[in-house]
């Protein structure tokens, strides 16, 4: 069971932080068309899950759910706004941040 856990929650995990992090923080995506912000999502959410992989393997040792799950799942979110950012960057569009009018 925790073998399902470990893959399927980065997958899950993505999705619902990216939502965040893209519709709810104030980032505007610039550059590219419709077809390339695609594919840098994907490209984002292929490094999510190799970050998280990676993490995973690095803090297992402290234990299984604490280092493997919980310490993993927030470093992993916490890098969200760099692993977006690159994979975005990777196909020519731009995450910037959008300033308020106050």
């Amino acid at each position: 069971m925790l073998e399902l856990l470990t893959s399927l929650l980065p997958v899950m995990l993505f999705w619902l932080l990216i939502a965040l992090y893209i519709g709810g923080w104030p980032v505007d995506l610039r550059g590219g068309r419709g077809v390339q912000q695609v594919i840098g999502l994907v490209l984002s959410f292929v490094l999510f899950v190799v970050v998280w992989k990676l993490l995973h393997a690095l803090f297992v040792g402290v234990g299984a759910v604490l280092g493997g799950i919980v310490i993993t799942s927030f470093i992993a979110a916490a890098l969200l706004p760099l692993v977006s950012w690159i994979g975005f960057k990777m196909v020519g569009v731009t995450v910037t941040k959008v300033h308020s009018a106050h």
